[in-house]
């Protein structure tokens, strides 16, 4: 049964993800249970020239599920596992699963799925449709290498369905059969990046679906590849100094240990966020933080890397409740920060890049640069193993925020200027269309708004996700 939601009361809760967007607005939300329902909702909305946002597990940064007119439609009731092959090691699920149960799930058959994205409360067709990472995408990479099938409802009531390895981009089009659409002239860089519709030569006819945000269909299923289980692993903290030498101790990091899950960075202003809970933080201190095998010999490797580089401290977990204790070391400041956020009332001033690995140094000293010259608190911290750190501002007052997006602005040309991209892992949303137009410019925005159309022909769903409405009817 199809169930809609008119009270203001009842819309309220969907209209915030993590990002902090203001502006939130729906008439109702509909809440389908089966394709049918769904089939319904999608054709009311299309009949009368409804805008329609798609609502996951509200743990977006960029304003992606918040729309500002026309109706949600939720699928938190889309919630089954379908089918997960042990011997295979693929899984069918339906678009509104909850990670963590999923992980649960399959833990009882010794497989893992290596995208989860640090908000285990994600759902799975959200994390598809933004192209999620999580802790180890440095070892395993994104959510696009690990879906082999999307299932979708169109605006015009088309059930679309696509595997990997169907088809492929060949003269610069890719032909589904009863759609074609053209790959757009520009090339997504060939880094950690989840900004736009993916466009590389040669691409799978899935690609483009990964990371499109909710603006070409609704994603009902989600196929993926699994692995076995990871081996016992130990978490390894080691607290330096000295900032300025990062880069040169990450580059001997990747030369000398083969063996990493996860290579992150926690400069000392952010460490501040974790010092309530993890009080034996030193002071005065930055980390790397990585995720290792378990065994003496890598152990001892550890110890002896951490003298050679003068590191003031350093924190193991190899026992299930120390491990799990530094797991949470991790996921508590990507918590801290966006509950930091939400008490200050301000929309995220958060830079998402990557760039190079060969150019990431030059990054890492701009960021150091304006944190020592600016009075705007700032912090730094991430997936420095993917040459990918999250760069937060805090502006007090009108002045600071102004200064602020400045900041900003000078980031995202920093970062394009080193052939970077304007979001790694968070997407574009409703908040960085202006950032994708500077990466991507006005003749790659108006290339995705064609390939949109051809998909959503009523030009409703997800409006102003990636793509600004306005170029929709020019």
């Amino acid at each position: 049964m199809l169930i809609v939601k008119h009270e203001k009361e009842e819309i309220l809760s969907y209209l915030e993800d993590a990002s902090n967007f203001r502006g939130g607005n729906a008439e109702k939300v509909y809440i389908p249970e089966n394709e049918s329902d769904l089939k319904e909702a999608l054709f009311e909305c299309s009949k009368n020239a409804t805008p329609v946002t798609i609502s996951g597990g509200g743990t977006g940064t960029v304003g992606g599920r918040v729309p500002t007119d026309g109706a949600i439609i939720s699928l938190e009731r889309f919630n089954r596992i379908l089918t997960i092959e042990k011997e295979g090691k693929t899984a069918l699920l339906q678009a509104g699963v909850v990670i963590k149960d999923f992980l649960n799930e399959i833990e009882k058959l010794n497989l893992f799925y290596p995208p989860f994205p640090t908000e285990r409360t994600a759902f799975i067709g959200g994390n598809t449709a933004t192209n999620a990472s999580g802790e180890y995408s440095y070892r395993f990479g994104p959510t696009r290498k690990y879906v082999n099938k999307i299932r979708m409802l169109l605006t015009t009531g088309q059930m679309f369905e696509i595997q990997r390895g169907m088809c492929f981009e060949k003269n610069g089009m890719i032909d589904y059969g009863n759609l074609k659409i053209p790959l757009p002239s520009y090339r997504t860089p060939r880094i950690k990046c989840s900004a736009g519709y993916f466009s590389q030569e040669g691409i799978d006819g899935i690609e483009p679906l990964i990371g499109s945000e909710g603006t070409l269909g609704v994603i009902t299923e989600v196929g993926v590849s699994l692995i076995d289980c990871l081996p016992a692993r130990a978490i390894i903290i080691i607290f330096f100094p000295d900032e300025e030498k990062i880069p040169d101790i990450v580059k001997a990091v990747k030369t000398e240990f083969k063996q990493l899950y996860s290579l992150e960075f926690f400069e000392r202003r952010s460490l501040q966020f974790l010092k309530n809970d993890y009080p034996e933080i030193p002071d005065n201190t930055c980390a790397l933080y990585v995720e290792s095998v378990a065994d003496i010999h890598e152990m001892e490797q550890w110890a002896e890397f951490a003298e050679k580089y003068h590191a003031i401290d350093t924190i193991i977990g190899e026992d299930p409740k120390n491990y799990q204790r530094l797991i949470d070391f991790r996921h508590r400041l990507p918590e801290n920060i966006n509950g930091y956020f939400k008490k200050l009332g301000i929309v995220k001033v958060a830079l998402d890049i990557a760039v190079p690995e060969k150019n990431f140094k030059d990054l890492y000293c701009f960021y150091r640069k304006i944190m020592e010259e600016e009075p705007i608190h700032t912090i730094l911290f991430g997936h420095i193993g993917e040459n990918h750190l999250h760069f937060n501002l805090f502006p007090r007052n009108e002045q600071e925020k102004a200064r602020a997006w400045q900041l900003y602005a000078e980031g995202i040309k920093k970062g394009l200027s080193l052939g970077g991209t304007v979001s790694a892992e968070h997407g574009i949303g409703k908040i960085k269309h202006r950032w994708l137009e500077a990466m991507y410019g006005q003749q790659g925005l108006r290339e995705m708004a064609r390939i949109k159309k051809i998909f959503d022909p009523h030009t409703i769903l997800g409006l102003d996700n990636i793509i600004p409405r306005q170029l929709l009817y020019t």
